[in-house]
């Protein structure tokens, strides 16, 4: 098992990629239909109306499923809760099959007020499987720092 990564493993300049994750037609379905009942994302003759291929992904299942990208980002480090300043912008529709992956960049890094603790600042481009940015945005990840021996 990989070791994993501590505040001070972090530098400006760093890229880090997510897990490709792939949107789930019956999930996309089941997650309108209870937190986002807007016809395109439920009816396909609607979307078509609207000048959309199909249905398409809820800007809030959209969020989830980056974050479920990142997870895998996630699982390396040694993090605390956190999440100032996320954002997320979406720039092109998410349909049933597509797939998405995280891509981050670190513009910097800082050392917390707290001892034992920094701050890694991100910015995200989530990108389909035809290397289009589907959206973006990003957010600052509070780690642990490295343990004192």
């Amino acid at each position: 098992m990989t070791e994993k990564l501590y505040f001070e493993d972090f530098s400006v300049g760093d890229e880090l990629v997510g897990d490709t994750v792939t949107v789930d037609r019956e999930h996309m379905l089941w997650f309108a239909s209870e937190f986002d009942n807007q016809p395109m994302h439920r009816d396909p003759a609607a979307a078509q109306a609207m000048g959309l291929k199909d249905i398409i992904a809820t800007g809030a299942h959209i969020f989830s499923l980056t974050a479920k990208s990142q997870g895998g980002i996630w699982r390396r480090m040694h993090m605390l809760p956190s999440g100032l300043g996320i954002e997320i912008s979406f720039l092109r529709p998410i349909y049933a099959g597509d797939t998405i992956t995280a891509h981050i960049d670190v513009p910097s890094v800082r050392a917390s007020r707290k001892p034992g603790r920094g701050w890694v600042d991100t910015k995200a481009s989530y990108l389909n499987q035809d290397q289009e940015k589907v959206a973006e945005g990003g957010g600052a990840w509070l780690l642990v720092a490295r343990p004192e021996k």
